[in-house]
């Protein structure tokens, strides 16, 4: 937990928007601290007009002085004390190879198992992967079942999440009436064919063990082992023109 006021490394995992009905949520980003590894809630965050200016990317890095917001009584609440810089950009390749170590800590078994550790004000954010998944329109909620076996779902809750909110304003622009059906095929059901999808779910300041979806993940399903990585880094290493032998320079190992 911070204390006073200090200066903090953050990985963006999300972007939250505002809910102007009760429970009313400001707009915030939740990531990881650098130095803690614990999960920070930057709440409000100042947005300008539908995001940041400039337009800030889930996955960077950033830097800013915050400060406890004493009157919030989640525990990874903070308030931004200055200026905010973008400091760096964690990569997806190789499986999610360099993500994976941010959001494993924060992996919950269910709703269920989250509620309870919020009602002891443990902790208001984990990530939840589920097996059942639908987008319901209007307002924006998503309706799911967790893959745990103390999941008493399906549940569905709201969806508070930026970039969600910012691709269903795109669905509606660019297939009209059809939008929801078009919208549904991308972001329900058909998501988990493909992927190991978890949600983020936040807590809301005044309701603390009820939760809205913060942030949609779906890495690959197949994640490499430790040999099969080193094994394909040290193939790109030697089929790369810009490795070692072409100006001293390796590629990135992400």
């Amino acid at each position: 937990m911070v204390e006073g006021t200090s200066e903090r490394d953050v990985l963006v995992l999300a972007k939250a928007v505002a809910a102007n009905d009760f429970p009313v949520e400001r707009t915030a980003v939740i990531g990881v601290d650098r130095e803690t590894g614990e999960l920070l809630r930057l709440s409000p965050f100042p947005w300008k007009g539908a995001d940041t200016d400039p337009p800030l990317r889930r996955w960077s890095w950033i830097r800013s002085r915050v400060t406890r917001d004493e009157r919030d009584t989640r525990p990874e609440t903070v308030t931004v004390a200055g200026e905010i810089a973008a400091t760096g950009y964690v990569d997806a390749k190789d499986g999610w190879r360099l993500r994976w170590p941010f959001v494993r800590p924060h992996l919950r078994g269910s709703l269920e198992s989250l509620t309870e550790l919020a009602r002891g004000r443990a902790t208001t954010a984990g990530f939840v992967p589920v097996t059942e998944l639908d987008v319901v329109q209007l307002p924006l909620r998503m309706r799911f079942r967790c893959a745990s076996d103390d999941c008493a779902g399906p549940h569905e809750i709201a969806v508070l999440d930026q970039e969600l909110h910012a691709m269903a304003v795109l669905a509606r622009e660019r297939y009209g009436p059809e939008w929801a059906t078009r919208f549904r095929e991308a972001w329900g059901a058909p998501l988990l064919e493909r992927f190991d999808v978890h949600l983020l779910l936040s807590a809301y300041a005044q309701a603390p063990s009820r939760f809205h979806v913060a942030g949609l993940f779906y890495p690959p399903r197949t994640k490499e082992d430790a040999h099969e990585h080193g094994h394909h880094v040290e193939h790109r290493r030697h089929a790369s023109p810009t490795g070692p032998g072409a100006g001293g320079k390796s590629p990135p190992t992400s």
